[in-house]
């Protein structure tokens, strides 16, 4: 009977992930993975993450000025 560690690939998790399991996965993907294509590929997630947050900031800054056009401010008395 194979140990626990000794799961196939396909095998489901069952409850939630132990600390050896993640320490395990995160070995097996810095193997598989040069450290230099892994930050390239944080970086790349990043900017694209910054620039969707500047399209959204746009978006947000240009519905502001459209709706303080259509309502003039109120003066204060």
């Amino acid at each position: 009977m194979p140990r626990h560690q000794e799961r196939t690939p396909n095998a489901l998790a069952r409850g939630t992930a132990k600390t050896d399991d993640i320490e395990r996965a995160r070995d097996a993907a810095s193997t598989v993975e040069p450290q230099t294509a892994r930050v390239r590929r944080q970086l790349d997630e990043v900017e694209a993450t910054a620039e969707s947050i500047r399209q959204e900031v746009g978006a947000l800054k240009t519905a502001v000025a459209r709706d303080d056009r259509v309502r003039p401010s109120r003066s204060v008395r």
